[in-house]
């Protein structure tokens, strides 16, 4: 394995981790664990291959093999499952030379906690408190993206005492955009579309700075960017706040928050969202939309 391989395959495991330590938070956080939380949580562990092989990851999905191998899953099995989860968690902690401490291991911590509180599909008044505990104790989470615009409404929906059906709805829509992981329709980690993402009605090449990120399924990027050049684009290996387009290629992992070119997303959702660029993120198959309704404008 190269230096750069060995450097980046530690930040995945991190991050994973991070995510993980706080899913199994958010899981618990109400003081039970349901049946479907607990098919999540196996479900994430199967799809999560840079922790295949962590011991304490292969405990809990033994345990939850031991659990579902006669078809019946009793409460007591789950209680039992719910009170072995801190102690993985705290082994988890334990990872030697991992960074649980940086601005970066706080939104994968805040992302680990959304996506197990959503793993029922619902949220609970006691999850809902503890979500808005969690983010008005991180300064930089609740002031940044995406804690802020979460902290937000969180604020707003316990700001009368009175948590409706429809804000819990609305609550559990925000967590899915942020997270992508849509639980009802199977995804446990995905890509987020929603909040990244813009859709706009028009692309404008002529004289706008553009940056491209991930992979491409229309060409490599190489051509991609020469063909942005021959309309009149300039191109720009890095995210500035004056950049009108990142573009993001089809073929990226789902995952992109744990891959390398998911700073730039990261970078250029901050930048719009905090510091008031006018750029936009576009995926590439809705570019690819836009660059065909302009060649046949």
């Amino acid at each position: 394995m190269s230096q750069f391989s060995a450097f980046n395959y530690s930040q995945n495991r991190d991050k994973a981790i991070a995510n993980l330590i706080n899913i199994i938070e958010g899981m618990i956080c109400d003081g039970k664990i349901s049946e479907k939380e607990m098919i999540f949580l196996d479900t994430w562990l199967l799809e999560s291959e840079v922790l295949s092989q962590n011991y304490y990851v292969n405990c809990i999905r033994e345990k939850i093999s031991d659990i579902l191998s006669d078809g019946i899953v009793e409460q007591s099995e789950l209680d039992e499952l719910k009170e072995l989860l801190p102690e993985i968690q705290h082994g988890l902690m334990d990872t030697p030379n991992i960074d649980l401490y940086s601005t970066d291991s706080d939104k994968h911590l805040l992302e680990g906690l959304c996506k197990g509180m959503a793993s029922d599909y619902h949220l609970s008044d006691e999850e809902i408190s503890y979500l808005n505990w969690f983010l008005s104790t991180n300064a930089a989470l609740k002031s940044n993206y995406p804690g802020n615009h979460l902290y937000s409404l969180v604020q707003s929906i316990l700001s009368d005492g009175v948590i409706t059906e429809d804000e819990r709805a609305s609550l559990l829509e925000e967590i899915t955009a942020f997270t992508g992981s849509n639980i009802s329709e199977g995804i446990v980690d995905g890509y987020s579309t929603t909040s990244p993402v813009d859709i706009i009605g028009q692309f404008y090449p002529k004289d706008s700075k553009v940056c491209l990120t991930g992979k491409f399924l229309c060409g490599s990027r190489r051509q991609c960017e020469a063909d942005l050049v021959k309309l009149g684009c300039t191109i720009s290996d890095r995210i500035t706040q004056d950049l009108d387009y990142l573009i993001i290629g089809a073929l990226s992992s789902k995952d992109w928050k744990f891959q390398s070119f998911g700073r730039k997303i990261e970078q250029a959702i901050d930048y719009r969202d905090n510091k008031g660029a006018a750029l936009k993120i576009l995926s590439e198959e809705h570019w690819q939309s836009l660059m065909r309704a302009t060649q046949q404008g």
